[in-house]
């Protein structure tokens, strides 16, 4: 269960979000116990919605020692994942997190906005909006893919960054500000773009185009993806993952 403050108001402002673009029946809630008992996990799906396919709105509470380190961290984590059912639509994938460990309060996380037929304006107007924030803070914006690629230790983002408009907060970030700052304007920002996009007709090809889109999004969760892999090493219930990250339907 969450506990701070931010991340669950954060999270009733995406369910807020949500309500009009998702089935009237709203979200199905799942819960599990780490493998390990050392947290707690909460996946809230909605299916087969006019405007999203598949969005998932999860969260983990659990204390964990990271590999390579010998000292606990206490981690809370909200993740936000969508399907849209229109490609003209961008997917959009996002982790905000509250870190306690050895005193000190850190707020890691990463989001971006992934398109399958990308609009320059669209990109434009997400790039406006974070970057306003980075600008406040005086932080070197555009952030990805370079804190992307460093975060996970890559020498290619492949799939994993987007539009490139979203932020890769360093685990030993500290200022909580900047981080609720980015991302509310990332909650904002995306949910502009897709009221947008919405109601766009789309091709046959470019409903092909999100199958292999989504795809390749498989692939990179099984391999590519460090929050997958490094979540389920902590002892979280990979079916849980599975839900959250995967996407409603794939045509191989």
């Amino acid at each position: 269960m969450l506990t701070d403050t931010f991340l669950i108001e954060l999270k009733q402002k995406y369910f807020d979000a949500f309500a009009p673009l998702v089935p009237s029946e709203g979200f199905e809630k799942k819960q599990w116990d780490f493998v390990n008992k050392a947290g707690d996990v909460e996946v809230n799906t909605s299916r087969g919605g006019d405007v999203f396919e598949k969005v998932c709105v999860s969260n983990i509470s659990a204390s964990v020692t990271i590999p390579g380190r010998d000292w606990q961290s206490s981690i809370q984590w909200l993740g936000i994942q969508t399907f849209p059912k229109n490609p003209l639509v961008p997917m959009f994938m996002g982790v905000f997190e509250h870190v306690d460990e050895k005193g000190l309060e850190h707020h890691p996380g990463y989001f971006d906005v992934y398109p399958v037929v990308a609009f320059e304006e669209d990109k434009q107007y997400l790039q406006e909006s974070i970057g306003a924030v980075c600008g406040k803070y005086e932080r070197k914006y555009p952030d990805l893919p370079d804190s992307y690629l460093e975060m996970f230790q890559l020498q290619e983002a492949g799939i994993g960054v987007g539009y490139g408009a979203g932020l890769s907060l360093m685990p030993e970030e500290e200022d909580h500000d900047y981080f609720m700052d980015a991302a509310l304007a990332m909650l904002e920002s995306y949910f502009e773009v897709v009221r947008r996009r919405k109601d766009g007709s789309y091709t046959q090809e470019q409903a092909d185009q999100m199958n292999d889109f989504r795809a390749k999004w498989v692939r990179f969760i099984f391999m590519d993806n460090r929050f997958f892999s490094g979540g389920v090493q902590l002892g979280v219930p990979p079916e849980s993952f599975m839900i959250h990250m995967l996407p409603p339907s794939v045509v191989f």
